[in-house]
């Protein structure tokens, strides 16, 4: 799966959302990884959830502005800026996202999300 060069991070050659990252791994998103051959890219947070490694600040799969494991990048980042607000259980564009309110959300993204 190629990133399109319409999505607003490509039009604004944004990664912000790499950036000092938290982004918890499903047990999925950590067997794809290891398949392809990665390793030392997780660590436990302080909730005993897996989440990527930053190194230098940023996602250690950051590399040029790029995710370089796009094809395999995590769950949450396939879906990121939409995240579920564990408050409320609704699904919603995450605050931290700069162009947030160019992303589009479908029916089956919102029963993806509540699911995982």
């Amino acid at each position: 799966m190629k990133e399109s060069a319409e999505s607003p991070c490509r039009r604004h050659d944004c990664h912000e959302c790499c950036l000092d990252t938290r982004m918890t791994l499903t047990e999925d998103d950590v067997l794809r990884l290891e398949d392809a051959g990665f390793r030392d890219f997780s660590r436990l947070n302080s909730a005993a959830d897996l989440e990527l490694v930053n190194r230098d600040g940023a996602c250690l799969f950051l590399r040029d502005g790029r995710c370089g494991v796009y094809h395999l990048r995590p769950e949450g980042c396939r879906y990121y800026p939409f995240i579920v607000d564990l408050g409320s259980g609704r699904v919603v564009r995450d605050d931290f996202c700069p162009h947030r309110d160019e992303f589009t959300l479908s029916g089956s993204m919102i029963l993806e999300l509540r699911r995982s």
